[in-house]
């Protein structure tokens, strides 16, 4: 958000606040320390927007795991997304902080023409954007198998969830080829926007 070197300043500096977190001794602490590191990084994004005059926007939306044990927690802000690949089922576990996805809940539009809408590129929460940072947090327990895929907007506006689901059910075995393919079937169905991707699977044996 800003364009792209203030866009690459804030997701920079989110990436290098948590790349500080080291793992806590209880769950509760390990929690806190992500949410103080993004609240570090809202902070200092704030800071650059502030130099850069009122009318600058300068912010990234985020989506950011912590796995404890067999749980898989999840804090995200704006677009960014969360999926779950379980049984050859295609779950997303996030709600969008956005325009469109506000007026999908008040039922004023259609989820199929959210993407669409004019107002499909608003988001309403992420980091960086307000004084105070606002996250949403929630957590799943894992099962083995399970195949979770954290992504920008990029990914999910240029390929359809279907179309996903597929390419995660034809390589499942290979986290690096599977997020690859990921890549270049989005680039390759028009990269409309920056695509980010992260892929984790869960095996008890590793």
């Amino acid at each position: 958000m800003g364009g792209h070197e203030f866009g690459d300043f804030a997701s920079n500096t989110i990436t290098r606040n948590l790349g500080l977190f080291k793992q806590q001794k209880n769950l509760e602490d390990s929690i806190l320390l992500i949410e103080e590191n993004l609240m570090n990084s809202n902070a200092i994004i704030q800071e650059k927007s502030g130099k850069m005059g009122k009318n600058a926007t300068i912010g990234s939306t985020i989506v950011c795991v912590y796995i404890w044990q067999k749980y898989l927690f999840v804090f995200w802000a704006g677009d960014s997304r969360l999926y779950r690949f379980r049984k050859d089922k295609l779950d997303r576990l996030t709600d969008d902080h956005s325009y469109v996805e506000e007026l999908v809940r008040m039922g004023k539009i259609e989820s199929k023409d959210a993407e669409s809408h004019p107002a499909a590129n608003v988001v309403l929460k992420a980091v960086g954007i307000d004084d105070e940072l606002c996250l949403d947090f929630d957590y799943v327990e894992i099962e083995d198998n399970d195949i979770f895929i954290l992504c920008s907007d990029g990914l999910y506006k240029d390929l359809e969830v279907s179309n996903i689901a597929s390419i995660i059910d034809e390589n499942n075995n290979d986290m690096a080829v599977l997020t690859e393919t990921l890549l270049s079937h989005s680039l390759n169905a028009g990269g409309t926007d920056n695509t980010s991707i992260i892929t984790i699977t869960a095996n008890s044996k590793d």
